[in-house]
């Protein structure tokens, strides 16, 4: 009986095995083989064993399934299989042609709608080697520019055509239409009114590119596209660069520099907007990382005070710091409440209090004066004796704040010894906000685009912290903002 039992055992064991050593065959077969055995497939790219008709039904199911997922007036879906990709060369020409129909169809119409003809004076010098006079000729120049202009009951649209008679250089051969026309790059349909309101509107008012859209075709008539827009941020940003050279020339006179950086999107990538600003002034640099070289080169001959939080970026910077005591406060303030009953951190922000807040009553009421604040130096002194000199703490917080308290020594009480001097750093995160906000509106940002955004915002950022219309300065044609001003007063 038992020796039959065993002889089963034994069979069903070899069965197992045979089982066993086919399945491990057969997957040995798979990994080897799979891309070419018809019968495998694979459950997260499945093979495509089917005919050309077939495909081009899943291609375009594919795209509607896709579609279904986007809003179609910002995303534009092909149901063409693969025609972005695998469009001819002739395919890609015709497109552009079309499109330069079409903006020379708008150009046209344009000029059709004229009713106003400005002719212009001929140019008197050579643009390109200086040589003057010019030899006028019969040829005639003239370019259609839509535009908006300011009136005392709000903007209007305008329609100008520019004509003016050519000039001919003997000494290049070069021949040049009149200044008033050049101007005007040769596929330039807005004049600069036009773009400026546009500039607000995105700048400004923050709205998404597809409400300014809608905006210009329902105020003024005219048909936009979301990516014209977006190059329109891009030219006026260098149009402006001269105003951004002028602002960074204040900032590096000024007697003090808040600094500031937060985080955006560049299409799905993270990188770093920094703010440099007085009060008065505002300059933004984008960086694709956290690194403070932007900071180390933009106050590489800085003589002034640098306002910063204690992020470490800014410690090696070379010249005298003020750190921000509202983020000490607020760390202070935090940790305590989630550490109620830790007796020393409780003692050690009691200590912190009794010195500041008399120092914050001396600072309301006779400002930021040292003639006021200077003798708080003693308590000071007195505080560090006290509380941070040669104490051990147990607890790890209090071990924590007191290494702050050490490292930050000198740039914690700077505004003690300095006239207008800020305790914070409030002014450069105010500058910055704007970028978060529209960071929740976008989302993400294109790099193409942020640049000219960055100059623009910090005109606007300039322009508000110093009580100036952003909207009239952008209407003004100035790119001096202080000149803007003399002649606003002039008037």
């Amino acid at each position: 009986m038992g020796s039959h039992i065993g002889s089963k055992l034994l069979i069903y064991n070899k069965e197992d095995c045979l089982a066993l050593k086919l399945l491990v065959d057969e997957l040995t077969k798979i990994q080897h083989s799979a891309d070419t055995l018809s019968e495998i497939d694979f459950a997260d790219k499945r093979k495509h064993n089917s005919t050309e008709t077939s495909q081009d039904i899943h291609s375009k199911f594919e795209a509607i399934i896709k579609f279904s997922h986007f809003d179609y007036d910002q995303n534009k879906i092909s149901f063409q299989h693969n025609l972005r990709k695998h469009e001819s060369d002739q395919h890609k020409r015709e497109r552009q042609k079309r499109a330069a129909h079409k903006s020379n169809q708008k150009r046209e119409r344009a000029r059709n709608k004229v009713r106003k003809v400005v002719h212009v004076s001929r140019g008197e010098v050579c643009p390109k080697c200086g040589h003057e006079p010019l030899r006028p000729i019969e040829k005639v120049a003239k370019r259609t520019i839509i535009d908006l202009v300011l009136t005392k009951n709000g903007i209007k649209k305008t329609l100008v055509q520019y004509v003016g008679t050519q000039g001919y250089c003997i000494k290049c051969s070069q021949i040049s239409s009149p200044p008033d026309i050049s101007k005007y790059a040769k596929s330039q349909l807005y004049g600069n009114g036009f773009k400026a309101w546009v500039i607000y509107q995105r700048i400004a008012m923050r709205l998404p590119y597809n409400a300014i859209a809608q905006s210009t075709e329902a105020y003024f008539g005219e048909k936009i596209s979301c990516g014209r827009l977006a190059e329109l941020i891009k030219e006026m940003g260098q149009h402006y660069a001269e105003t951004e050279r002028l602002i960074v020339q204040h900032l590096l006179k000024s007697p003090f520099i808040h600094a500031d950086e937060t985080e955006i999107s560049i299409v799905g990538i993270n990188q770093y907007v920094w703010v440099f600003t007085d009060g008065k002034y505002v300059f933004f640099k984008l960086t694709e990382t956290r690194e403070a070289n932007i900071v180390h080169e933009f106050l590489a001959e800085y003589k002034g005070i640098l306002i910063s939080d204690f992020y470490p970026g800014y410690d090696s910077v070379q010249c005298r710091q003020q750190k921000c005591w509202v983020h000490l406060l607020h760390d202070l303030n935090d940790d305590l409440r989630e550490n109620p009953f830790n007796q020393e951190l409780e003692t050690f922000v009691l200590a912190v209090k009794d010195l500041i807040i008399p120092i914050m009553e001396t600072i309301q009421k006779y400002g930021l004066k040292k003639r006021y604040l200077s003798k708080f130096s003693k308590e000071v002194e007195k505080f560090y004796q006290k509380m941070i000199t040669d104490k051990n703490y147990k607890s790890d917080l209090t071990v924590k704040y007191q290494k702050r308290f050490i490292r930050y020594r000198e740039s914690l009480f700077t505004f003690l010894e300095q006239d207008g001097i800020a305790w914070h750093n409030n002014t450069a995160e105010r500058a910055i906000r704007p970028v978060t906000k529209q960071r929740a509106i976008s989302g993400s940002f294109y790099a193409s685009v942020m640049s000219g955004y960055l100059v623009l915002l910090g005109i606007r950022q300039a322009c508000r912290f110093q009580d100036k219309s952003f909207f009239k300065f952008l209407f003004s044609g100035e790119t001096d903002l202080d000149q803007f001003e003399l002649r606003k007063r002039k008037r």
